[in-house]
């Protein structure tokens, strides 16, 4: 399972936040219309639900479960498990523990073990290994000098590898903690870092326009691909022959197909968007996920469009597919995280904690049903319903529609008179 972001993004463009680094001072507002839609008549029946958000944490990373049944999100000094059967929030994982900023998590196969990268920055990083049920730390990798970007376990999950702003890449081997390797050759941040398929070969990429590929086996070089601009991300596909890499900067912007047995090869997928921030691969159907700076996700399909996800108001650093193939989840730096049904785009339900490092928390499904911790942090608007707003929140919270929702069954939107 793999999950990795960009931390860096912000800072090699101004103005733009960064994923994973200290709050925004402001609060603001998340709006959902629970019924109505935008643009509607001024006679036309509509409900508000609005909520006080922040200081706004930017989502570094996303990573499901083995079992698909959690994710893991990062949060400004902690991760954040999601219970996706029951539409919760769960637990509140490493704090005090991981420094500022959570760069990567990824699931160790057993479930019950979770891989953080993250640190300081301009001071340490780190790779940790949690426990999901205690959160206690049961591991530590202290070899990266900064803060962690990246981490990808192989598909036989026997070796850990992360990458950061050290410009390294560390591997290390899952069941003594023993480090394998460590690629000391790129000339600027180490943003991805990715397996092949059959687990053969390592691609680590970044911030000075390479993508490397190392061989397993002795850590020999097998192929360098040099882009125009920074490579944020990148994706073997099922012919552990092609790679996915999404290449961005100030002079422009794609996603480049580039293959290990022709390194001449260099072709662009063109799509109407922003830069791609990464590069997923969904073993199902052969598919690549790609996080766009615009706010939404693309599905590319045999190398085509297939889908746009569009619902974040903000760069979407992360994804993450679930283990059947079925769901993707996206985190932005609007600071909620989304849950869609890969095969037809929809959404399935939006996922945020209202303030860091706080148990308050609020899931809502496009229907307009939602569960929270914090009623009173919700605030409603209503127009042409005979409904009186103090019975508005009865009719909307309902956590096991929620629940409904998040597990792909079908459910009738609220009746509100």
């Amino acid at each position: 399972m793999k999950a990795h972001v960009i931390l860096a993004a912000a800072l090699l463009f101004s103005g733009v936040p960064a994923a994973g680094a200290e709050p925004a001072p402001q609060k603001t507002k998340l709006a959902f219309s629970v019924v109505g839609k935008p643009g509607a008549a001024a006679t036309a029946p509509s409900v508000k639900c609005t909520a006080a958000i922040g200081p706004v944490i930017p989502i570094a990373a996303v990573a499901f479960s083995p079992d698909g049944k959690s994710l893991a999100v990062a949060g400004y000094g902690e991760v954040l498990l999601w219970d996706l059967e029951k539409g919760q929030l769960a637990e509140r994982l490493g704090g005090g523990k991981l420094g500022d900023a959570v760069g990567a998590v990824a699931f160790l196969p057993d479930g019950k073990s979770l891989a953080v990268g993250g640190g300081t920055p301009h001071k340490d990083g780190a790779v940790q290994i949690l426990n999901v049920e205690s959160g206690e730390v049961t591991a530590t990798f202290d070899e990266p000098e900064e803060v962690v970007y990246c981490l990808a376990l192989s598909p036989d999950g026997k070796m850990l590898a992360a990458g950061g702003a050290d410009n390294r890449a560390h591997v290390w081997n899952v069941a003594d903690n023993k480090l394998l390797t460590t690629i000391d050759v790129h000339n600027g941040w180490v943003l991805d870092v990715a397996f092949s398929p059959d687990g053969t070969m390592l691609v680590t990429a970044g911030a000075d326009r390479t993508a490397i590929v190392w061989k397993v086996e002795d850590w020999s070089r097998v192929q360098t691909f040099d882009q125009d601009e920074a490579i944020h991300g990148a994706a073997f596909a099922s012919d552990n022959k092609l790679l996915a890499l999404a290449v961005g900067g100030p002079s422009g912007w794609s996603v480049r197909e580039r293959r290990i047995d022709n390194v001449r090869y260099n072709r662009s997928w063109w799509y109407r968007g922003r830069m791609p921030l990464d590069a997923v691969w969904v073993e199902q159907g052969n598919q690549f996920v790609i996080p766009l700076s615009d706010g939404s996700v693309l599905v590319f399909a045999n190398r085509r469009l297939a889908t746009t996800l569009s619902g974040h108001t903000d760069w979407v650093y992360a994804a993450a597919v679930s283990p059947d193939g079925k769901r993707v989840a996206s985190g932005s730096a609007d600071g909620t995280v989304k849950l869609w049904n890969l095969d037809d785009g929809k959404l399935l339900a939006t996922l945020v904690q209202l303030a860091p490092q706080t148990d308050q928390w609020l899931a809502m499904t496009p229907q307009g049903y939602l569960a929270t911790s914090s009623a009173d942090a919700l605030k409603w608007e209503a127009a042409n319903v005979k409904t009186p707003p103090e019975q508005l929140p009865a009719v909307f919270t309902k956590p096991e529609s929620v629940a409904q929702v998040l597990a792909g069954e079908e459910v009738a939107p609220p009746k509100v008179e």
